[in-house]
């Protein structure tokens, strides 16, 4: 998995194939594919256990913090240094891989759906009733860091990314304060 997630993050998903990666741990041919018949195969392995370990931060880092609505506020910033590692940008690469892979898609697809749902059971636990621990703003938060870390590439500026995560934050605790019903 460790190769899977360098290529992908050094080479991109279009080169990440089985056989680049068994060239790069020093496996067999046969060894990869006997584990991963299909890149698909080796692509949602790579999803979903990325996601696992991505849980077991996120569960870590929030339940340190002793206040569901500072938990919340927090979130952003924690998003960023989860999503932000290499193996996050490696799944990135595998979700914008499915715009272009039929087959990547049909089986991505409900995986992703099973990973927000997991992530969104995680929702309560972790923020309790602060009124805006949502599926909208857990989306939100998400898909505008991966959209950040895309924006990092192009312009590496750690400030600006900063700047976005606190803007990120400020918008949560906005929200969270609104009415309810208000949305």
């Amino acid at each position: 998995m460790e190769t899977t997630i360098r290529c992908l993050h050094t080479k991109g998903y279009a080169a990440t194939t089985t056989l680049l990666v068994a060239q790069e741990a020093g496996l067999s041919r046969g060894a990869m594919l006997h584990h991963f018949p299909t890149r698909v195969d080796l692509m949602m392995f790579v999803v979903q256990s990325v996601f696992d370990d991505e849980v077991a931060i996120y569960d870590a880092r929030l339940t340190a913090i002793p206040n569901p609505k500072e938990r919340m506020y927090a979130f952003p910033q924690i998003v960023w240094e989860v999503l932000s590692r290499p193996s996050g940008v490696a799944v990135l690469e595998i979700l914008q891989g499915s715009r272009s892979d039929p087959d990547l898609t049909e089986r991505l697809a409900p995986l992703q759906a099973e990973i927000e749902q997991n992530a969104l059971a995680l929702l309560g636990r972790w923020f309790g009733d602060t009124g805006g621990a949502s599926k909208t703003a857990m989306r939100l938060v998400v898909w505008a860091v991966r959209g950040l870390s895309i924006a990092q590439v192009l312009v590496p500026d750690p400030e600006e990314v900063e700047k976005s995560v606190t803007l990120l934050r400020r918008m949560l605790e906005v929200y969270a304060e609104r009415p309810r019903g208000t949305e």
